[in-house]
């Protein structure tokens, strides 16, 4: 069955591949950046049928209001599915011994305020459809059973926070029968996840979509891994 999808994030990296994946399955989607017209993979799929482009910076609120508006245009029927996928990593040379409040706060405004206001945004759209999934891209680095000591604080405890705003989606649009999980992606051969990762963005996209294909109103509120494997909060 061909879906509606909104993935954010979508110039480079995981976000890309998603986009690259689901329109070979057939479905439509809307990839959104803060400068798509500057990816050449990205514009290299944009065939305006199947597969858009609008432009979206999730902390702007003129932008977030833009992009739905255009959204809207393109699926007025309903989105199926939302992938909270924009994100930032913050300067890796900090730790919680010596990230400043600045640092905190960019990387917080991005990865879960933002998140926050495109999902927002998005409720009307996604409650046209029947399927009404959001999966919001974590980090097993959000975990608190994953407290050991390193660099990028800021990161850590945005997705402790992000998971977190999962959680609370899931209880509040509960009865609306939404599915709202947090995933994470694996360490992913990306921009952020660096040359030295484990997983290819091809493997990444491939599992997480292999699970979010047998989501379930009963799976609303779970943290899983790219291999479909529970992660602990």
């Amino acid at each position: 069955m061909s879906l509606t999808y909104v993935v954010t994030g979508a110039s480079r990296g995981i976000g890309l591949e998603f986009i690259k994946q689901l329109s070979s399955k057939g479905h439509t989607v809307v990839a959104c950046a803060r400068a798509p017209e500057k990816s050449e993979g990205l514009k290299q799929l944009v065939d305006n049928k199947k597969v858009y482009a609008v432009t979206l910076d999730t902390v702007n609120e003129a932008s977030v209001k833009s992009a739905v508006e255009k959204i809207t245009e393109i699926a007025g029927n309903g989105v199926d599915v939302l992938i909270n996928n924009a994100g930032i990593s913050g300067d890796r040379k900090y730790s919680s011994k010596d990230s400043p409040a600045s640092e905190y706060m960019s990387v917080f405004e991005t990865n879960v305020v933002g998140t926050s206001n495109i999902t927002q945004a998005m409720l009307p759209l996604l409650k046209k459809s029947q399927t009404r999934h959001i999966i919001n891209i974590s980090s097993n680095m959000g975990s608190h059973a994953n407290t050991t000591s390193g660099n990028l604080a800021a990161y850590r405890v945005s997705k402790a926070a992000e998971n977190m705003l999962t959680n609370v989606l899931a209880s509040d649009l509960k009865d609306d029968k939404f599915v709202v999980v947090s995933v994470h992606p694996g360490w992913v051969q990306t921009d952020m996840g660096g040359s030295n990762a484990h997983v290819t963005p091809q493997q990444s996209v491939q599992g997480i979509l292999a699970k979010a294909d047998t989501l379930e109103v009963k799976d609303n509120g779970i943290f899983f891994d790219y291999e479909g494997k529970p992660m602990d909060w």
